[in-house]
């Protein structure tokens, strides 16, 4: 017989996790090219595109890391060399 209640917690994980990594990566890229897009502005001295590029810089570093974290935590979760 199968579990349906655990067949839709699977499933909800599955998904949930697959949603995070794909919507902190797209988001990463996306401020990554809005601080390039700054950088020329913030070149020439304006202050409200320093702030803007480091803000948007650091925000997709940040959201890479949780990205880079996911995937090596799903890599963990896979091999079982892993939980010796």
């Amino acid at each position: 017989m199968i579990d349906w209640s655990a067949f839709l917690l699977v499933t909800v994980a599955s998904v949930t996790f697959a949603t995070v990594i794909i919507l902190s990566f797209a988001t990463g890229v996306r401020l990554l090219t809005n601080a390039q897009n700054v950088t020329g502005k913030a070149k020439k001295g304006d202050q409200k595109a320093v702030i803007f590029e480091f803000w948007n810089r650091t925000g997709a570093y940040a959201l890479f890391a949780v990205f880079g974290t996911a995937i090596l935590y799903g890599i963990y979760l896979i091999v079982p060399a892993f939980h010796k």
